[in-house]
């Protein structure tokens, strides 16, 4: 089903999917790169006289009026409210869930245990004297380390698992379907797996590396309480010297 583009909310995005052939204009639309299949997004519309339409087309911005806007059909895709939503969950410089989608996801994973006693684990990781390297290196190195540490991280875990930028220099990991016993392991390999990598502006390995903390179900059906649990392993870690991992077993 399409729609005229003078039709859409401010805001949306959607697939132009034919332009009419009754406007002089449309050749030029056409010339300028606007042709089916390109993202749309209608900026701004006169709601009183309806004369001009502001349609952003990729890079460039076009204004043009009502009566051709009208002949260009779209189809929608999703919407700005949508669209905002979506990334109201996702951390924007790591592109990670952030801490609000991931509570909601495991309290999702709490529910499967409580109904069909399914297993998960979680681990907090936490980069070891994070302060230092914005401290001595500046901020902007600072969240390339975070980015390259989140990269790393999401290669070394499976399509099932789940990762999130908690809060600063801290990510949890989601682990479905996982034993405490095995997140262990899995937690080892990837503590392994970042201090044998490099991160710029560090020439060598080993100058970052990650203390962590474990937690499965149970202790209990209180999501908070496996928070807790998780970042109380963490500081275990972390009083031990870093560079660790310790679980609740």
């Amino acid at each position: 089903m399409t729609i005229p583009a003078i039709e859409m909310f401010v805001g949306e995005t959607a697939e132009i999917v034919s332009l009419g052939d009754d406007f002089p204009d449309v050749k030029r639309l056409k010339n300028m790169g606007v042709r089916e299949g390109k993202l749309i997004d209608l900026l701004q519309s006169d709601p009183l006289a309806a004369r001009k339409v502001v349609l952003g087309v990729d890079n460039f911005r076009i204004a043009v009026h009502a009566e051709l806007a009208a002949q260009i059909r779209v189809r929608p895709i999703k919407s700005y409210y949508e669209a905002v939503k979506v990334q109201a969950h996702y951390d924007n410089l790591t592109g990670c869930f952030n801490r609000h989608a991931l509570e909601g996801i495991v309290r999702g994973e709490v529910l499967k245990y409580a109904e069909k006693r399914v297993p998960f684990s979680l681990l907090l990781a936490d980069i070891d004297h994070f302060k230092k390297i914005n401290d001595t290196y500046g901020h902007q190195e600072g969240d390339r380390v975070l980015k390259r540490f989140a990269d790393l991280l999401r290669h070394g875990l499976r399509r099932s698992d789940v990762l999130c930028r908690w809060g600063g220099e801290e990510f949890l990991i989601l682990l479905r379907g996982t034993l405490v016993e095995e997140a262990s392991l899995i937690a080892e390999r990837l503590r392994r797996m970042i201090e044998e990598s490099i991160f710029p502006p560090f020439p060598t390995e080993g100058l970052v590396t990650v203390s962590m903390g474990g937690v499965g179900m149970p202790p209990g059906t209180d999501v908070n309480r496996l928070f807790a649990e998780a970042d109380s392993a963490l500081y275990t870690s972390k009083r031990a010297g870093r560079n660790r991992v310790t679980v609740c077993r």
